[in-house]
């Protein structure tokens, strides 16, 4: 399938979508609303000590050829969002940003921000020279208040001297020199950073110490984490691999003395997991996938967020979403990353109130009108059928043309399944 294939019927379908509404997302009347847009593949989302929204968008690359790695720039930037207003101001810009192919619009940049006290960290991803950034590697940076940034961790470095055992046997391509660190929490003062390419989970203190937390086994494709302030194991989760089945979409807990086990499952593309109202856990699903692939492998407005069960299953409470990078909760209030990979339409904050009170079978009013569009999953460089690969989801014709992906996955983010691989990068963010 080449790209024009079904880049005009993509097109089509986000015409008809604005239309005839479809492109909202599932929630009760009122409590929905668009606070903020014209963002650039934003990912990770936090709120500052001073109420103010922080997100990371991951640019649109740029004119730098770092050959099959695609092309670089400096159009990565953080900003921040008055959630009530909605007034953006950028706090820094001109970071790195990679995209794969100019086409379909994938960029990897800033990935995820986090907070220690009052300063303000962001996560850099596709840094160093490979990508065309030797002064700037991948990594976290502390945002000064000069809108400069100071290296931190060098994860990219840290990464390259020290691979996992998939890669190290052969068994999985490293097809993302320096890893895929596609998210972070602040935990006691220390950052915990989820690796997408690496599928691991790492420890980084402010002072630059990088070691292993958990490490996952095979190419689970791991995106967001999180954990309860009450205490207990850190919560990943994670893409899953091709064709992104809702069963292979996980919710892992891991330990700090590296103990994983599965939560839940039985929802596809998760891109990542956050505590909510009440103490539950959500997960935040990329989109549905589509199995005949066409006009594209995953559909339209079909990102999701679900509510993990005790029982180990994942009940979806929001529908509609378009290709989500993050999310976040601040009391009963959810805030969204929309439209994370931004190829045909800017990415948005989407804010849902009451979301307690949502429920997909009982959100049977008319959805909260937003200038929401479908922007087309991102691309990476896709391998055919071969042996396990890395990355965040995707898609490829046999002759090695891109068509999708994740990392982010995120963006823009994998081994796609037994026996063959599709490889993409994203969450993602």
């Amino acid at each position: 399938m080449k790209l024009a294939k079904w880049l005009v019927p993509v097109a089509i379908a986000i015409v008809a979508g604005s239309m005839f509404g479809i492109t909202q997302t599932t929630a009760k009347e009122g409590d929905q609303t668009v606070i903020a847009g014209g963002l650039d593949n934003p990912r990770g989302i936090k709120m500052g000590p001073d109420g103010m929204l922080y997100v990371a968008e991951a640019g649109t690359g740029g004119t730098i050829d770092v050959g099959e790695l695609g092309t670089s720039g400096l159009s990565g930037r953080i900003t921040k969002i008055n959630p009530t207003t909605g007034a953006k101001t950028v706090l820094v810009d001109e970071l790195p940003s990679n995209e794969l192919d100019a086409e379909i619009g994938d960029a990897v940049g800033p990935a995820d921000v986090g907070f220690i006290g009052s300063k303000l960290y962001y996560l850099q991803t596709h840094g160093g020279e490979v990508y065309g950034f030797p002064d700037t590697p991948t990594g976290i940076y502390e945002v000064k208040a000069d809108g400069t940034t100071e290296l931190v961790a060098d994860i990219g470095e840290y990464n390259l001297a020290n691979v996992p055992p998939a890669i190290e046997d052969g068994s999985q391509e490293d097809i993302e020199p320096g890893g895929n660190p596609y998210s972070m929490v602040v935990k006691n003062n220390v950052f915990y950073v989820v690796d997408a390419n690496h599928n691991r989970v790492l420890r980084v203190t402010p002072s630059g110490d990088i070691s292993i937390t958990a490490q996952f086994a095979d190419h689970p494709v791991p995106t967001g984490i999180t954990f309860r302030a009450s205490g207990g194991p850190f919560y990943v989760s994670s893409l899953g691999v091709f064709p992104f089945l809702d069963d292979d979409g996980n919710v892992y807990s891991a330990s700090t003395s590296g103990n994983i086990a599965e939560t839940a499952d039985g929802m596809g593309s998760l891109i990542d997991v956050e505590v909510g109202p009440g103490d539950n856990l959500y997960a935040l699903s990329f989109a549905t996938q589509n199995p005949s692939g066409d006009p594209a492998p995953w559909n339209f407005f079909s990102g999701r967020i679900g509510k993990v069960n005790a029982d180990g299953s994942i009940t979806p409470v929001v529908e509609g979403l378009s290709f989500p990078g993050g999310m976040l909760f601040v009391g009963d209030t959810a805030y969204i990353t929309n439209n994370g990979l931004s190829a045909l339409a800017p990415g948005e904050i989407v804010k849902i109130v009451n979301f307690s009170q949502q429920s997909v079978a009982a959100a049977t009013a008319t959805p909260a009108t937003q200038p929401t569009t479908a922007p087309v999953a991102t691309a990476t460089r896709p391998v055919g059928i071969t042996a396990p690969d890395t990355g965040s989801g995707g898609y490829g014709d046999s002759d090695g043309t891109p068509i999708v992906a994740i990392l982010v996955l995120l963006a823009a983010v994998v081994a796609l399944g037994t026996g063959g691989t599709v490889a993409a990068r994203r969450g993602g963010k």
